[in-house]
């Protein structure tokens, strides 16, 4: 799938999932995006990557499923088995990626949801410890403007 393909296949249920939050759908989809090569690999419907650890949630049940992921460690890059949440469905995945940044204390004190513009959200998602990259804002960045998701954000509702 294309990143035209996959923004037009996503966008409802992410803006959807942002409305009565203070998550901008551009730094959502963004996200999705990275996670999954634009569509290419979503492992037990699991679109954002989410480790399978914290209490049931109401999108995501406890299970959970081994995946070889790659993560940067003390500045270190390698190969990992480890357990990340599996979902009944995408839906379930894109709702829950809401919810977890939410009940997450490290998300608010990064300011996460203080964010002004999407990409001080990213930034503030990295200082959060969202991803092991030390370039997955910028690759946020990126990805953001290449593709004009801010066109998201206006139609996010309040």
């Amino acid at each position: 799938m294309n990143p035209a393909e996959f923004i037009a296949k996503y966008q409802a249920a992410v803006i959807e999932a942002c409305s009565g939050s203070a998550i901008f759908p551009s730094v959502k989809m963004a996200q999705a995006a990275v996670e999954t090569g634009w569509g290419k690999s979503i492992p037990n419907n699991n679109m954002f990557g989410i480790k399978a650890a914290g209490a049931h949630t109401p999108y995501w049940n406890g299970e959970s499923k081994i995946s070889n992921t790659r993560e940067v460690i003390n500045g270190i890059s390698g190969q990992y088995n480890l357990a990340f949440r599996s979902y009944a469905s995408l839906a379930d995945s894109i709702r829950d990626h809401t919810y977890f940044l939410q009940v997450n204390a490290r998300y608010t004190a990064a300011g996460v949801f203080t964010a002004k513009t999407p990409q001080d959200q990213c930034k503030a998602l990295q200082k959060a410890g969202y991803a092991t990259d030390p370039n997955y804002a910028n690759t946020l960045i990126g990805i953001i403007k290449t593709n004009n998701l801010e066109s998201l954000d206006q139609k996010k509702k309040l």
